[in-house]
This record gives structure tokens, C-alpha cells and sequence, in this order.
């Protein structure tokens, strides 16, 4: 797990709206009415590096959509047969995956079944080498505030994603979230070949979220990269986290509005395990930004920059 580096971030929007979503076959189970609100899920990505190779493609395929509350789970979108995507696919738009209306009520997660019966199914290519990412058949509570949680699917072949969203959705309303699957702190190589994905999302409602993006150079002004950069509230809660690229460039998804201060680790351990270091930089010892970034809806702040 000590040879992983990751850069920047995977990522899915959530996103209550109308319309009809997917693309390819995906079929809505939820409620009709005018009582009802109306839920729309996409997906968006960004690329990555491992062990200083090229990733090309993080393939999974989605068989189903759901969201989690009291009662039954509600089927938002169920594709026959699964839908398989390369992430990378989405880094300038995103995919659209399901759209539905949902009853009046109290949800506290997102689901995400991936059809995993297949080894390419859900897999990581790196230099042109296709290897197996395989996922843990259940977790508690993993990533940022333990928002993040995998339940072994919905039998053999089958795995399940969950994110905390914590929505109370009233008749007839509009809402939103941002969820980004942060891929730096989810994929660890486990040997030769082998890799393991231990996702960590973050979800934030889409009326508040957004983003901050900048680069981390040395004193000489070179590019420091594989350096963890985390967003701090204040009394030191990490609310996400980004990984800089062999530019230097680094983003932040899925923040609430605010005031922030941000952190660049230079040695690391991601929330799967995995053992990193950044290079390029001056030291070894963490760097603060003396003046705190204030991050505004549906914006990237953009622009910062970094001394390491």
C-alpha cells in the first residue's frame, strides 16, 4: 500500500432536479405526484496517477440507484444490463445516472450497487495494464466524519456504496448535493497489480457546497507533488481533502460555504491506509496557509498559492 500515489479526486454529484437521467437504459421505481419532490443523481471524476504510472480508466458498472430511509429502500434507477463507465470518462461533464420523484420524508443515505461479478467489471488501468480493484464486502463508518459505509450489495456479485445525506425533504421542494468520491483517499495498492477501494465520500448540500483549487510549489518554485491539502473548519475538523498533481495543482470538492483553513501534508496516510509522501517539497513538516480561504456557493476559489 506504500507505493499508491493519487492525484486529485474522483467524484459524483448529487443533484435533486427534473428530468429524466442515465443515459443508456435506466429505469426510475419511485412514487408520482404533486406532493412529491424530485431527486436526479450524476457522476464526474478526475484523473490520478498510481505508483508514478498512468491511470487511464477506473472502470465500475452501476447496476442500480438508491435512496436509504426509514422504510424500504427507494430504487431512484435500475439498469439492465449494468451500466459501465470508465470515470475518466467524466472529468468535463458529468454523467447523468437517474432521476425520480421522492415522497415527502426523512432519507439518510445515498446507494450506489455496483455489479462487481465480473473482474473487469471494476477495475484500474495503469500504463495499459488492466488489474482488478477489488472493494471490502461491508465497512462501518469510513472517511471524513464517517460518512462513508459499503454493505456487501445485494448478493454474490453485488456491492454497495452508501454516503450520509441526512435529507428532509418536504412536498413539492427542490434540493441538491455535491458528493465527491475522493479518489486519493479510497484506491491503496496492496501489492503487484492488486488494488483495493475503500471509498470515501463527502457529501454536502448543493444550496451551500463549493470548491477551492490552487497549487503547491517549493521556494525555488518547482511543483510539489502527491501532497495531501486538507480544508480545515475551525478547531481543526478536515471536512475534504485534494492531492496535488505533478503540476502542483490541487482541488477541494463538496465544501460548505465558509471560512477555511487550509493544510499541506507533505508525509501522510490517506483514510484507506495507505503510507504517502509528496516530492518536491522543501521538508517533511506540515505547511499552513497564513490566511484562511472563504469558499462560496457553487464556485471554484481559485487561485491559491501555496509555499512548501
Amino acid at each position: 500500500m506504500r507505493n499508491f500515489r493519487s492525484y486529485t479526486s474522483l467524484g459524483i454529484a448529487a443533484v435533486l432536479l427534473a428530468g429524466c437521467g442515465g443515459g443508456g437504459t435506466g429505469t426510475s421505481l419511485t412514487p408520482s405526484g404533486s406532493s412529491n419532490s424530485t431527486l436526479s443523481t450524476s457522476l464526474y471524476d478526475s484523473p490520478f496517477r498510481s505508483s508514478g504510472g498512468t491511470v487511464t480508466a477506473v472502470n465500475i458498472s452501476i447496476s442500480k440507484v438508491e435512496l436509504l430511509g426509514s422504510g424500504a429502500p427507494l430504487v431512484l434507477a435500475t439498469f439492465s444490463p449494468s451500466k459501465q463507465i470508465n470515470l475518466l470518462d467524466y472529468q468535463a461533464a458529468p454523467l447523468a445516472l437517474s432521476s425520480g420523484s421522492i415522497a415527502p420524508g426523512t432519507y439518510q443515505q445515498l446507494r450506489l450497487v455496483l455489479d462487481t461479478s465480473a473482474a473487469t467489471n471494476t477495475s484500474v488501468v495503469v500504463n495499459g495494464t488492466t488489474s482488478p480493484l477489488t472493494i471490502p464486502s461491508a465497512t462501518g463508518g469510513i472517511g471524513f466524519g464517517n460518512a462513508t459505509s459499503i454493505d456487501a450489495g445485494d448478493g454474490a456479485g453485488t456491492s454497495g456504496i452508501k454516503v450520509n445525506v441526512n435529507l428532509v425533504a418536504a412536498a413539492g421542494a427542490l434540493y441538491g448535493y455535491v458528493i465527491d468520491f475522493n479518489a486519493a483517499e479510497s484506491i491503496v495498492q496492496t501489492g503487484a497489480g492488486a488494488f483495493m477501494m475503500k471509498p470515501v465520500l463527502v457529501a454536502t448540500a448543493q444550496n451551500v457546497a463549493g470548491s477551492v483549487a490552487g497549487t503547491v510549489k517549493n521556494n525555488a518554485g518547482s511543483a510539489v507533488a502527491n501532497a495531501q491539502v486538507v480544508a480545515e473548519q475551525s478547531g481543526g475538523t478536515v471536512v475534504n481533502s485534494g492531492v496535488t498533481d505533478a503540476s502542483g495543482n490541487f482541488q477541494i470538492n463538496a465544501l460548505p460555504a465558509g471560512s477555511y483553513t487550509l493544510v499541506v501534508n507533505n508525509q501522510w496516510t490517506s483514510q484507506a491506509g495507505a503510507a504517502q509522501t509528496a516530492t518536491g517539497a522543501d521538508g517533511t513538516a506540515s505547511v499552513t496557509l497564513g490566511t484562511a480561504v472563504t469558499v462560496t456557493v457553487g464556485t471554484t476559489t481559485s487561485g491559491i498559492a501555496i509555499t512548501d
